[in-house]
């Protein structure tokens, strides 16, 4: 059964990094490029507190990796020392990709190239407006259109085989409001992103830079409904939105007797929230022999994996 641990190490791997392992910790290295990696399936304050102590000194790139749910105040700890955070959606939108690439003979997009990157921070910046790649027309004019599928029928045949024995596939539209926020923090500074909140499930997540928008597919695809309007939506989009400044816009100083939570008040409107449109997201259906999949054709993430008897669950494996 592979670890998190295990799938840590494929990914520095597949980046031509050499790989060692001290006291818990993985490290890589390439030419001049040096990097730590913390993994667990369940993170505890203690354990990010030590490795934030113990790599103090260390001059490369810093990362904690963990399955389980991160507290905000973890998270600001590590932000505010300068450490990369991956949760459970990245590792999972990591390994798909790698999975998926395999198919596909390319190398994409990957979190240790944000990494290691002196241009890319770990949460991206606000682009030029013309290098938003949100629906160009006014949401009055347009507000339906489909994220273009980067992984055909071939290739989510091929990733199937090995995984479930697929014999059935489907690819369904799921809608999704996407809503453009601008987080306003201290000294002029600005983070932004697009909170895409699933029409289905209410769900709601944060959507990386660099999808397309069409106007339509040659695939053969059935397209669902939404269940929410896009009133109920924005409510979602605003508390998922209000947790991200939140969590920039506060630090917690622990002061082993008692913890002290300092707020810092942006010039401006902390908060600026814009409605994109409603679009689809193409997602593989997958039924086979071992169990089901599904997954998104844009990104290549796994999303969800059903194992029958004799398998591990994804969850179980990925801890």
């Amino acid at each position: 059964m592979s670890t998190l641990r295990d799938y840590m190490v494929e990914i520095l791997k597949s980046r031509d990094f050499s790989i060692e392992e001290k006291e818990g910790y993985l490290y890589g290295r390439r030419e001049d490029i040096s990097i730590v990696i913390m993994a667990a399936s369940d993170m505890l304050l203690e354990d990010v507190e030590d490795f934030v102590r113990n790599m103090s000194g260390f001059s490369g790139r810093k990362v904690v990796a963990s399955l389980g749910k991160v507290d905000e105040s973890v998270q600001s700890l590590l932000q505010n020392r300068g450490v990369h955070y991956w949760g459970r959606e990245e590792i999972e939108h990591e390994i798909g990709s790698m999975k998926l690439q395999t198919v596909s003979r390319g190398a994409g997009k990957s979190l240790i190239d944000e990494v290691i990157s002196d241009d890319l921070p770990e949460r991206l910046l606000e682009p030029p407006e013309q290098a938003i790649p949100v629906i160009v027309e006014s949401a009055h004019e347009r507000t339906e259109r489909i994220v273009k599928p980067n992984f055909g029928l071939e290739e989510v045949k091929h990733l199937a085989r090995h995984e479930v024995q697929g014999y059935k596939f489907e690819l369904e539209l799921v809608p999704h409001f996407l809503f453009h926020y601008v987080l306003n923090l201290e000294d002029g500074k600005q983070r932004a992103g697009i909170a895409a909140v699933n029409a289905l499930t209410s769900h709601v997540e944060t959507w990386r830079w660099g999808f397309e928008l069409v106007d339509s597919i040659d695939v053969i695809s059935s397209k669902r409904e939404p269940k929410i309007d896009q009133g109920k939506a924005m409510t979602i989009a605003h508390d998922f939105i209000g947790k991200e400044y939140k969590s920039h816009a506060e630090t917690v100083k622990d002061f082993g007797h008692s913890e002290i939570i300092e707020r810092r008040k942006p010039l401006k409107d902390p908060m600026v929230i814009e409605f994109k449109g409603l679009v689809y997201l193409p997602i593989w259906c997958i039924e086979g022999k071992g169990g089901a999949l599904i997954v998104n054709s844009s990104s290549g993430k796994i999303i969800s994996e059903h194992l029958h008897s004799g398998k591990q669950a994804a969850e179980t494996r990925l801890g």
